[in-house]
């Protein structure tokens, strides 16, 4: 849907470019990075952060001031049993690190993030608690990652990840990205779900940002006998087509229009 008084943001690099207004700045992680916590101390309070402090005040945040709706949430009812993936577009910035967190699924999620949130001074503790896995720099913290995936996913946690990478608020189509992502639920043999953001216009104050719909597909599961590269590109493209087909049925309201130089 057009928006006649929208702004523009001219982009270089519609692989690699980042929109992103936030607080944080460049950091790198060391290769003693502790990805999984078994400190039952540790663990207590991590819940009680999770469930009882963080979900209820984004509950709030989501449904009063963004007005979020979830289409198709029983299309999760199946994955009760099992810890799953979920892949979802990035064109928001904290909101989207909470959103499928708190209306999609009621139990520990992680989110896969930059190194760039750590940092934030003095929030370390916290970000960890909240359940997130930074990206690896070396060969080393990819193992490590990828072990605290599978101890998680066995544990039947969610991992929330943003194959787009970098935040461009507010936009309303689908960069392209690759299938590295995908070499999680093809090596774990686990399911992956789509999750969309769109965007609905406001009937009043229409110059304020939208309001936000969240679209749920239904799983998808990885191909059994098919080499890994392939099946990593097979769920590559099965989400790309989701994430691109809902925008376009839904209608999605375009708040920011993004140009590419020339």
């Amino acid at each position: 849907m057009k928006n006649k008084t929208k702004q523009v943001i001219y982009y270089q690099d519609p692989i690699n470019d980042d929109f992103a207004e936030n607080p944080t700045k460049s950091f790198k992680i060391d290769d003693d990075f502790k990805y999984i916590h078994r400190n039952p101390i540790f663990n207590f309070f991590s819940f009680i952060l999770y469930h009882i402090i963080a979900k209820p005040i984004f509950y709030l945040i989501l449904k009063i001031k963004y007005h979020v709706r979830v289409k198709n949430r029983r299309a999760l009812r199946q994955l009760r049993h099992t810890g799953y993936f979920i892949y979802t577009n990035h064109s928001q910035n904290i909101i989207d690190a909470f959103i499928n967190h708190t209306l999609v699924f009621h139990r520990k999620g992680h989110i896969i993030a930059n190194n760039d949130v750590y940092s934030l001074k003095g929030l370390k503790m916290i970000i960890d608690m909240l359940g997130t896995l930074p990206i690896p720099n070396t060969m080393i913290q990819s193992k490590k990652l990828y072990d605290a995936i599978k101890y998680n996913i066995d544990k039947r946690h969610v991992i929330v990840i943003f194959p787009e990478a970098h935040v461009w608020p507010y936009y309303n189509d689908v960069r392209l990205f690759n299938e590295t992502s995908f070499i999680f639920p093809v090596t774990l043999n686990k399911p992956m779900v789509v999750t969309t953001v769109t965007y609905r216009e406001r009937k009043i104050l229409k110059n304020k940002p939208p309001y936000i719909t969240l679209h749920i597909s239904k799983p998808v599961f990885p191909k059994l006998g098919v080499p890994v590269k392939d099946n990593q590109a097979y769920l590559r493209d099965i989400a790309y087509c989701i994430m691109k087909d809902t925008i376009k049925k839904a209608k999605s309201f375009e708040y920011i229009h993004y140009e590419q130089k020339k």
